[in-house]
């Protein structure tokens, strides 16, 4: 009975050692609510005491002069040579090169024609993938027996090719056939 005991009490040892050995090792890890996590609170800009009170703002056309002021300040003009062609971005000239301000109204057509006009590389490659040159064998050897019992030299050129297309696969209707 005392070894029971003894064991019964190494055993519960034992088994809270494991579970305090899983936390601290970080097996049990906790997951995080989604809905329970605080979001942060928005930033608060500090009180500008040199503005001026809405009832002024409302009065002045402050809006105006901020826009035109940071105008300035960004691209280091005056309102003269703000509104002139001058001030063209890179963009704006390309797009009156290319002329893209003037729009057709039958696009559509003019790329269906464009397309139409164009031939299709799927017909050569199909052409291509059926037909196939295989050297005859028979004729080639009579020739190179002849070539070499005549001391004459034929050309590579001279051999003889027959144009085979390979046999069509039939297609399966079913899996099981």
């Amino acid at each position: 009975m005392k070894n029971f005991f003894l064991i019964l009490i190494f055993s519960q040892v034992f088994l809270v050692s494991c579970s305090s050995v899983r936390e601290s090792a970080g097996v049990n890890r906790k997951s995080i609510d989604e809905y329970q996590v605080i979001e942060n609170p928005p930033l608060v800009i500090p009180p500008d005491f040199n503005l001026l009170p809405p009832e002024q703002l409302a009065s002045k056309n402050i809006e105006d002069t901020e826009k035109e002021l940071a105008k300035e300040i960004l691209f280091g003009l005056d309102d003269s040579k703000l509104n002139s062609d001058e001030s063209t971005s890179t963009m704006e000239k390309i797009l009156k090169e290319v002329k893209a301000d003037s729009l057709e109204n039958n696009i559509r057509n003019q790329i269906d024609e464009n397309f139409a006009n164009e031939k299709s590389s799927s017909n050569y490659q199909n052409e291509w993938e059926t037909e196939s040159e295989v050297l005859d064998s028979i004729k080639e050897s009579e020739r190179l027996r002849n070539q070499l019992l005549t001391g004459e030299i034929t050309e590579v050129e001279d051999a003889p090719i027959v144009e085979e297309k390979p046999k069509t696969k039939k297609r399966k209707k079913f899996f099981f056939f």
